[in-house]
Formats: C-alpha cells, sequence, structure tokens
C-alpha cells in the first residue's frame, strides 16, 4: 500500500483546540514576505477569479467611485506590484491591465480575496470588496455596513469581540499588519460558495470532503483612513490528512466541541462518519 500524500504545511497553523470555534482574533504579526501566499494552487485560483470577475461581476465586485476608496484601490494595487516584484517576479503577466476600477485591477493581480475597510462614526465598516471565493456569505449584502453586522452569523462575535475588532483596527499603523487562519469543512471544493448548498441525498465519503482554510491579513494602508483586508482561500481534500494522526486526532476533538449553531455555520459537512474516519485515522 503506498503511503498517503502529504498534508499541506498550513494545517499546522490551523487552532484546533477541543471546545469549537470560538471567535477570536488569534492574529499574528505580519512577516512582509507572508502578505501573499503563492502556493502549487495559487495561479489557477487567479485564473479563476478572472473568470469570475469577467462572468459574475456583479457577484464579486462591490465598490465606488468615492475618493477615499479609489485611492485605497490604487494603494493596494501599487502594494501588490511591488510585492509581486520582490517575492514572484515570474508570476507577474498584465492580466489585470482591462480593469478599469482599481480595486478589481488588485484582485486580478493574485489569487487573494481584497476588502477595504474604513473608519466610520467611531466603527469601522465594509467599505468595498472583491470577493471571488466566498465561504456561504454574500457581498452584496455585506458592504457598507459596520463589521459587527457583518460578521452577524458568526458565532460569539458580538459584544465584547466586536469592540475589541474595531479597536484593534483602530490601532493599526501605516504599513503595519497582523495574519490569522479561520477553517470549515466544506462537502465539495467548489471555491465560490456564496450559500450552503442544498444537503446531498448521499453525503460524500469522509476523505472526500474538503478541509478549507482563510489565511486573512490585515495591513493598514496610507492613502486614506482605511486597511485591507486580504483572503487567501486554502484548502485540501480530508484524506489528505491521513499522513497527519496528530491533526486528525485533534480535528475530531475541536469538532465535536462544536455547537449545533458553530456546525451550522462552519461545517454542515460534518457529521459521525466524519468524526469516526478521523477517529480511525489518530488511532494508527
Amino acid at each position: 500500500m503506498s503511503a498517503p500524500a502529504d498534508a499541506p504545511s498550513w494545517v499546522d497553523e490551523l487552532d484546533l483546540h477541543a471546545g469549537g470555534p470560538e471567535a477570536a482574533m488569534g492574529t499574528r504579526a505580519l512577516d512582509p514576505a507572508r502578505w501573499v501566499l503563492v502556493d502549487g494552487d495559487w495561479s489557477s485560483q487567479r485564473d479563476e477569479s478572472r473568470r469570475l470577475l469577467r462572468e459574475r461581476r456583479a457577484d464579486v465586485l462591490a465598490t465606488s467611485r468615492a475618493s477615499d476608496l479609489v485611492a485605497a484601490g490604487v494603494e493596494v494595487a501599487e502594494r501588490l506590484d511591488r510585492w509581486m516584484a520582490e517575492h514572484a517576479p515570474q508570476l507577474l503577466d498584465g492580466g489585470h491591465a482591462a480593469e478599469a476600477d482599481p480595486l478589481a485591477a488588485a484582485r486580478a493581480r493574485v489569487a487573494e480575496d481584497l476588502c477595504i475597510l474604513t473608519s466610520h462614526d467611531g466603527g469601522w465598516i465594509l467599505a468595498a470588496g472583491c470577493v471571488c471565493f466566498p465561504s456561504f456569505w454574500r457581498l452584496a449584502e455585506k458592504v457598507g455596513r459596520p463589521l459587527g453586522e457583518v460578521h452577524g452569523p458568526v458565532p460569539g462575535y458580538a459584544g465584547t469581540l466586536a469592540a475589541r475588532v474595531d479597536g484593534f483596527l483602530g490601532r493599526l499603523r501605516p504599513g503595519q499588519g497582523v495574519w490569522r487562519r479561520n477553517w470549515s469543512i466544506h462537502a465539495q471544493p467548489d471555491l465560490f460558495v456564496p450559500a450552503h448548498p442544498p444537503a446531498p441525498e448521499q453525503p460524500p465519503a469522509p476523505e472526500q470532503r474538503w478541509l478549507r482554510s482563510e489565511y486573512q491579513t490585515l495591513v493598514r494602508l496610507s492613502a486614506a483612513d482605511a486597511v485591507v483586508f486580504t483572503i487567501r482561500t486554502q484548502q485540501v481534500p480530508v484524506g489528505r490528512l491521513a499522513a497527519r494522526p496528530d491533526r486528525c486526532r485533534d480535528l475530531a476533538a475541536a469538532l465535536r466541541g462544536w455547537t449545533e449553531r458553530q456546525r451550522s455555520y462552519k461545517g454542515a459537512a460534518v457529521d459521525s462518519a466524519l468524526l469516526d474516519w478521523l477517529d480511525g485515522q489518530a488511532e494508527r
């Protein structure tokens, strides 16, 4: 029998503590070299985002011609160009040249989704975004709203954490950045998932489901009172975790700690079959 394929290194960055995915910032200082994550799926994801911008533009782009948002989009595009030139020049291809909107042009440069957060009336709002790979949310329903409302469905976000996030964003200095990860379980590998799909009559085998993670960064901009929020989606078939019995054990413990609301929000594809499979791998 051949050895299972290695699990990607990013699975070690996931917080799989037992007790469920309580809402917490969990941020760490950002190494500028890791602002954009280039891996084996990066080019194909960038190409897919360009297709979505052409074919489903209203679903993935929400912006305006307000001067502050234009300035923020231009700064993000310029920063991304500088980052690519320094860290991945071979991937600069000019495929964004036809984009007139600064934020869309910035998004077309990379595989990362981009959101612009701005300060408003003492709090922060999602002012604009180009989100091609949403995980159970629709950009059009969130743009222009305070972050507390944007994260309304997130278990545990309202209250203390919402105030903490607003305060944290206000303290970020120009150029300063942090990163974090979240994770969820999906039944299929689709990247554009604005809503929970209908439950299949026959759920996929546990090893054919997908562990999906978002590598998220927050970087303060200088041209406007704004923060750019980047989201890089990475995912792997659950079967690849067979190479990591320790992560299978931790994942099973974390999933068992989820409340029903957490399971509905982040992992409708979680059931006893998945937990049994993870237990079996953990015991190897």
